[in-house]
């Protein structure tokens, strides 16, 4: 899972320049989730260059892919956006529940 923070900046009653967080977002495979703030900063039709996958890709491309290269298209800086890799909890992947199916399997057979 990604999760993306998408920042816009403005001038602060002293002046000057800060970032505000505009909207935060989850791409879970080709899922997405607004968790926070305004939808309308996430646009899923923008491509993006992945060096992975050696081309531009969109969201429906790729979703966790677009949202790893999202932060590249964002150059201007009045909106940045920074990608987190979140990683999946222990108990949900797959390949630990095999091994421990094997383990009761193989003292099954004693």
């Amino acid at each position: 899972m990604i999760r993306l923070n998408i920042f816009t900046n403005e001038i602060g009653c002293d002046g000057e320049l800060v970032d505000r967080l505009a909207a935060t977002c989850e791409v879970c495979g080709q899922e997405l989730e607004i968790t926070d703030g305004d939808a309308r900063f996430v646009q899923v039709g923008m491509p993006v260059f992945s060096e992975h996958l050696g081309g531009l890709i969109d969201f429906d491309s790729d979703g966790e892919e677009w949202a790893r290269n999202l932060p590249s298209a964002y150059r201007n800086g009045a909106v940045t956006v920074t990608a987190e890799e979140i990683p999946e909890p222990v108990s949900s992947r797959p390949a630990e529940r095999v091994a421990a199916l094997a383990v009761a399997r193989a003292h099954q057979t004693r």
